[in-house]
């Protein structure tokens, strides 16, 4: 007899349901969402034992016959992006955003930088330049960028995140992040400043007394500062992190993008 197969609330049910975070969602149910329709991988919950840890091969094996799977949702964002920016005018719009404006067979696309790379972004098309391996969520960020048809100046002040408005509850997921960052170069500031050099960073002082204030721009119109306070043991502080946004950033990219521009950036900072 052929097995009903594994539902969401089952391995709901198999999850500590501490809401701990520590698996990346903010709930067990959005983790369990995510192992079911889009193969999230069931064994990033660390706290698995008993019935939730034994059904790991039975979910691996239903992931990988794809049995629940809903359509991906980056495919689903990635149309809804096009649709979105297909009437824009490119020529427009690129002075604001910081990008040059082209043609390829009267196709239009805007060119910009992009972590280090120049891309350029079609209606209906990224294309990077040859060698150079992309990532599909890529195009999201960057249609996001270009829909939001920003042409604010670059303020030169920073903010937090957590001063947005309606940032209250995504906040609590880049301070995961940041956590994350802080103790992967606990007692390795150098090496963070190697990383920071690699990737085209550059060492600024803010008046802030961290050991590593780096600002970074991996969009066009879009500073990112990284703050960085080592631990002390003596005097039993933690490692900290911080990233730091200019105050035009909400004319660019909306809560979630700018998660996930945070998310590349420490991808990058921390291939190991």
């Amino acid at each position: 007899m052929k097995r009903m197969a594994i539902t969401v609330m089952e391995v709901l049910k198999n999850l500590p349901r501490t809401n701990c975070g520590e698996c990346g969602q903010a709930t067990c149910l959005a983790f369990a969402t995510r192992v079911i329709k889009e193969g999230e991988d069931l064994n990033k919950c660390p706290h698995l034992t008993g019935a939730g840890a034994d059904m790991g091969p039975a979910v691996r094996a239903q992931q990988e016959a794809g049995v629940g799977r809903r359509r991906e949702s980056i495919a689903i964002s990635l149309e809804v992006l096009q649709e979105k920016v297909a009437p824009l005018d490119f020529a427009a719009l690129a002075e604001g955003l910081g990008t040059a404006y082209g043609e390829e067979a009267g196709r239009p696309y805007l060119s910009l930088n992009y972590f280090g790379h120049r891309l350029q972004v079609f209606k209906d098309e990224l294309r990077y330049p040859p060698g150079v391996t992309g990532d599909p969520w890529d195009a999201i960020l960057l249609y996001n960028y270009i829909a939001a048809q920003g042409r604010e100046p670059v303020a030169g002040r920073w903010i937090a995140y957590n001063s947005l408005p309606n940032s209250v509850s995504k906040a609590k997921t880049l301070a995961r992040l940041e956590k994350k960052l802080a103790e992967h170069f606990a007692g390795r500031a150098a090496g963070l400043k190697e990383r920071v050099s690699g990737l085209g960073g550059v060492m600024v002082a803010v008046g802030e007394d961290a050991d590593v204030q780096a600002a970074f721009m991996p969009l066009p119109k879009v500073p990112l500062l990284l703050l960085f306070w080592d631990a002390e043991a003596e005097e039993g502080f933690a490692p900290q992190a911080h990233w730091l946004f200019d105050a035009s950033v909400t004319h660019y990219l909306d809560l979630e993008a700018m998660l996930f521009l945070v998310e590349h950036m420490m991808e990058r900072l921390m291939p190991d």
